[in-house]
């Protein structure tokens, strides 16, 4: 009967060491203040959203947020609730009628929030503010959302809403617009090892730094995913838990084995290197694990590359910063680049591949073969070598070796003369610099199209294309209006072929811009206030009441008259 009482009262970490006030949040420092001064000044939001990755307390805030609002005993100077009234004893257990949690992710329909809806007019039954805790909400559907908008921007005063959501992007702009936004960051490493240890010890957990280091770096700064692992730990070793047992329970590659395999390929040693991926494969280790394990190992060389501190940093195994500090001083920073690019590329293949284990052998070979000529530090010792050796060269060496510069003078002689004439004759290909047509202006280039007969495109870049910038070579345009997809191809197409250089036309979504016909619009209007107030013009129109100056015209003749002119003259003169 005490057995079943104990197994009923069971509780895993995550719970049980779940944050009831404020102080208990740990790694989001910024958000506590923000609150508390929120509080305590009485400047609380009618909206917040909490966003963050899985397991960093969005919940967990949101409660206590609804806590503190509604505690019956807090003190008022102070934010935090006394978490023992009936309002946070109910609010705890979940049965407080007046704080209304819902999942987002079940309830997806505007039924449902309709049902909120109509909620928010009564008034809380027994505490001060009514708190509407959505979690998941970026679940929502997008008629749910519309429905949620007039009454999120403007609720009763008794009304709260709080919103938790681990994908912040799939929020409606117009809904983040009316919260208060806090984002809750990743527990640090070293915040998360010291909680962990800690509840370690309330606990009587026998656990060594190590294996909790292997906890920390798997939960990935998550707080529930460490509590539950640190729960599986202590399920599967009752006395005590190292570094081993942690890498049986997970399935992860032997840390150690991992760096001797990228020592075998930075060594150029294929024969070894196969043979320890064998090995940690067959301990039961997962290919895609492997090679993730693989580009940490080599995230963290180049980290102890950069900072050498590293090395002194209590929180990493000391296995991995021994092992780790040799490595990084025998390679360079270029290499380690060309290798996390390989094994990012590699990796990525591995996620849609099928043969698994052949594959992975075939990418730790390209790894070894990536290059085998000399490094650029190996190509620098050489010629100091060199150097040094020609100074200590005899008189006969040094005139043989003068001979040998000679050569070599002049094979580089005769190598810069073939490029001089390569570039020579590629010169005759390209266009004529003479014949490039330079462009400086937007409107200039809109011309263009008018002097070259291309009235429809002239039309739509004059009437319907927004400038956002122009510079020689590129040209970006609000072309929204446009219904033509390729039109910024065949504006780009042309004026290259017109100018005689390449051009770029893109287009963009920016509306800072006007088109040509709203500009001569705004500035006609300014010449008819000038107009307006010339003697002989304001006279007219006191005259005349009613009458309005439509567009101003200049009366001297125009070429096309002046063409007519000249043709009758010369028929009179025949």
């Amino acid at each position: 009967m005490i057995d079943k009482i104990e197994q009923e009262e069971f509780r895993v970490l995550a719970r049980k060491y779940r944050p009831q006030v404020f102080d208990d949040l740990i790694g989001q420092e910024t958000l506590v203040r923000t609150l508390t001064n929120a509080i305590t000044n009485n400047r609380i939001a009618h909206a917040y959203l909490l966003t963050g990755v899985r397991g960093v307390g969005k919940t967990t805030t949101a409660r206590i947020i609804a806590m503190s609002l509604n505690c019956e005993d807090r003190i008022q100077e102070k934010c935090e609730p006394c978490a023992k009234c009936d309002s946070c004893v109910s609010i705890r257990e979940d049965r407080n009628l007046d704080v209304i949690e819902m999942d987002a992710a079940s309830k997806t329909g505007v039924d449902d929030i309709r049902e909120i809806i109509d909620n928010v007019k009564y008034k809380p039954v027994n505490s001060k503010y009514k708190i509407f805790i959505i979690d998941e909400v970026h679940m929502l559907s997008k008629n749910a959302f519309n429905a949620l908008l007039k009454t999120l921007e403007e609720p009763p005063a008794h009304v709260k809403f709080i919103f938790a959501t681990t994908e912040v992007k799939k929020i409606p702009i117009t809904i983040i617009s009316r919260c208060q936004r806090f984002d809750l960051h990743r527990i640090a490493t070293t915040v998360l090892t010291s909680h962990l240890m800690n509840l370690a010890k309330k606990e009587n957990i026998n656990i060594d730094k190590d294996a909790m280091a292997l906890i920390v770096r798997s939960a990935d700064g998550s707080v529930r995913d460490g509590l539950s692992l640190l729960d599986q730990a202590i399920t599967n070793e009752k006395d005590k838990i190292t570094a081993n047992s942690i890498i049986d329970m997970l399935g992860l590659a032997d840390r150690g084995n991992i760096f001797d395999l990228m020592d075998a390929i930075f060594q150029g040693d294929p024969v070894n290197a196969l043979a320890i991926f064998n090995r940690i494969h067959q301990a039961g280790a997962d290919v895609v694990m492997i090679f993730d394990e693989m580009l940490n190992v080599t995230h963290f060389i180049t980290q102890i590359k950069i900072v050498p501190e590293l090395k002194e940093d209590i929180h990493i195994p000391e296995l991995e910063r021994n092992k780790g500090f040799e490595m990084a001083e025998k390679i360079s920073m270029t290499s380690l680049g060309m290798i996390w690019q390989v094994l990012f590329k590699g990796y990525e293949e591995l996620q849609s591949g099928f043969h698994l284990f052949q594959q992975g052998e075939m990418i730790i070979i390209r790894l070894i073969y990536l290059y085998d000529g000399p490094s650029p530090g190996d190509l620098i010792k050489k010629i100091e070598e060199d150097k040094k050796l020609s100074l200590n060269m005899s008189t006969s060496s040094e005139s043989s070796s003068s001979v040998e510069k000679d050569t070599i003078i002049n094979k580089v002689r005769n190598k810069n003369n073939e490029i001089k004439e390569k570039r020579e004759v590629n010169k005759e290909d390209l266009p004529n610099p003479i014949g490039v047509l330079t462009i400086k202006s937007y409107r200039h280039f809109v011309d263009l199209f008018y002097q070259k007969k291309e009235g429809m495109l002239h039309t739509y870049l004059y009437n319907n294309a927004k400038l956002v910038s122009f510079k020689e070579g590129e040209v970006v345009v609000n072309a929204k209006s446009i219904a033509d997809p390729h039109f910024p191809r065949t504006i780009a197409k042309l004026v290259s072929t017109w100018t005689g250089r390449i051009w770029q036309v893109s287009t963009s979504a920016s509306n800072v811009g006007k088109t040509l016909y709203e500009e001569d619009l705004i500035q006609q209007q300014k010449e008819i206030e000038i107009m307006k107030n010339e003697p002989e013009v304001k006279a007219i129109l006191g005259k005349f009441p009613g009458v309005t100056i439509h567009s101003i015209t200049d009366i001297h003749q125009t070429a096309d008259e002046k063409a007519f002119a000249t043709k009758n003259k010369q028929t009179k003169e025949k």
